[in-house]
């Protein structure tokens, strides 16, 4: 029996036309290596375009996004995946270092305790070497005694990470669903979700008693597993099929949810996390949007 041919689509996200043009032409090599022709083209942007061909094996779909994956391709972002199923309608996305630039519990350590500690535990967690449940009720005892005023004074130096508002922007106004999921602090990812725009927020509440913090936590410990789980129950809320989901992040607490979404994608990730994930960026969170078939025009900023 023929086996049935799948329409796919590459993804080439790209600054400038010298590098375009380089990766461009690249791809085609590479395609043509494994006797792939490809049907037709379209641009979406000045240096982004879609590369579309047929397969009659679905293994190349991961056997060419390792590809692109490589520290030769860092300079730009690629995405292969199937066409008819490239348009999501959750996304789940990682707070610090993916949808800001900071750690922000690392911020609280630096600029309030004025000690690299928590740094140092931060920076464990993320790589994989400490449990973050573990992690995240050690630095959260360092935190008490601190006034809670103090906390939010550092709310105005955080830096959005470029692209975020377009891609929670548009994904909104398209009715699709958008979660901010972290183990990050309440005070902190509540702020970071409302000026973004998403619709849902899970992350860590810290206990606070005449606002001071108590050193405890009052909730359930947002890690790798919590992730996964409020991403599946967000997933059957909105009655959404597989292929419709997305999630995004940077650290070892992501990865469950990375691997459970159709398009996992590690942002500027820790070598597990890009190990896990389907398709790896270092450039532009708007991206993205790019792998969905929205064109630059359709942004929302």
């Amino acid at each position: 029996m023929k086996k049935k041919s799948l329409f796919l689509v590459l993804t080439l996200v790209s600054s400038q036309q010298g590098s375009f043009k380089k990766y461009d032409n690249l791809i085609r090599k590479i395609l043509n290596k494994y006797n792939i022709k490809v049907k037709n083209s379209n641009k979406l942007a000045p240096f982004v375009k879609d590369f579309f061909f047929l397969v009659e094996n679905k293994d190349l779909i991961k056997e060419l996004n390792k590809i692109f994956n490589k520290k030769e391709f860092l300079e730009v972002d690629i995405c292969v995946q199937e066409t008819e199923k490239r348009r999501k309608k959750i996304i789940a996305c990682d707070m610090d270092m993916t949808a800001i630039k900071e750690e922000t519990i690392n911020m609280i350590g630096d600029r309030i305790l004025k000690n690299n500690k928590i740094t140092n535990l931060t920076e464990k967690a993320m790589s994989g070497e400490m449990k973050f449940q573990n992690s995240i009720i050690l630095r959260t005892k360092m935190l008490k005694g601190i006034i809670k005023s103090k906390v939010l004074n550092i709310l105005k130096d955080i830096r959005f990470t470029p692209g975020i508002d377009a891609v929670i922007k548009t994904m909104n106004y398209h009715g699709y669903h958008t979660m901010l999921i972290t183990g990050g602090y309440n005070l902190i990812a509540e702020y970071v979700g409302e000026k973004i725009g998403f619709k849902e927020v899970i992350c860590n509440s810290l206990k606070i008693e005449n606002n001071v913090i108590t050193g405890k936590l009052d909730s359930e410990i947002i890690d790798k597993e919590r992730k996964l789980k409020y991403f599946k129950k967000s997933i059957l809320q909105n009655n959404l099929k597989s292929f419709e989901t997305l999630a995004i992040g940077d650290g070892d607490n992501d990865i469950k949810m990375i691997r459970h979404a159709s398009l996992g994608i590690a942002w500027k990730a820790y070598p597990k996390v890009r190990e896990a994930a389907d398709v790896c960026i270092e450039n532009d969170l708007k991206s993205i949007l790019y792998f969905q078939g929205y064109r630059k025009g359709d942004f929302l900023n």
